[in-house]
């Protein structure tokens, strides 16, 4: 099949034809999973995260990624990949790993930050929840979707949220969540596209000097019977 690079649709059959595959994450992939995992929402890991300066969400977040047990931990994120080369990533997380998530972080951020940065961000972090919550019982949670930005608007997001699907599938559960920020418009039309539905609409408006937490539209799918 002769491909012409400068046709509109080019793009979209080079994904086609390529070999697209899935695997858990590991600590090599640290560098470009977490540049993945922050541009899924920077704004906000930055109003959490970042007490004293602009490069704390992405150290804590490569911390605590390379300590595997957090809900940021490589052993909850898959990888997508294209011909062998990691284009993305995506995590799915479910109400009975909560708690020990929980515990875990404040573990994780009490060793990262000092005595007295730590509370405010353990504050920030408890806020944000009021905007994006965690799983409900008997639900799968999609999060850190992300495509990289040179490798997006071929379907690979796409193929990225029907395995995370699979993942919540294999559990048992009917129903699938995630939340979508109002500043990512891109995400809430492919979500639509794929058969999530709004529920409701979390009002943000948290401020930090270094990021906030805009509005979250919840959405949800239903796993066929």
């Amino acid at each position: 099949v002769y491909i012409d690079a400068k046709h509109p649709y080019s793009r979209f059959w080079k994904t086609l034809m390529s070999a697209i595959t899935f695997r858990p994450c590991v600590a090599q992939d640290v560098e470009l999973a977490i540049e993945l995992i922050y541009s899924s929402g920077p704004a906000a890991f930055n109003y959490v995260f970042c007490q004293q300066s602009e490069t704390q969400a992405l150290d804590f977040l490569r911390r605590a990624f390379l300590a595997g047990d957090s809900e940021f931990g490589l052993q909850q994120h898959i990888a997508i990949e294209r011909d062998g080369v990691m284009v993305g990533l995506g995590a799915v997380r479910f109400a009975d790993q909560q708690l020990g998530f929980t515990v875990t972080a404040f573990k994780h951020i009490w060793s990262f930050y000092s005595l007295f940065s730590a509370l405010p961000v353990l504050f920030r972090g408890l806020r944000t929840e009021r905007v994006i919550p965690p799983p409900q019982a008997g639900a799968g949670m999609l999060y850190h979707v992300a495509i990289g930005a040179s490798e997006r608007g071929q379907g690979l997001g796409e193929r990225l949220v029907e395995r995370l699907i699979d993942q919540v599938k294999g559990h048992g559960f009917k129903t699938v969540m995630l939340d979508v920020a109002a500043s990512n418009p891109r995400a809430h039309v492919l979500y639509k596209r794929l058969g999530f539905k709004d529920v409701l609409t979390r009002k943000g408006g948290l401020k930090s000097t270094f990021g906030e937490v805009v509005d979250h539209t919840l959405m949800t799918f239903s796993l066929p019977a």
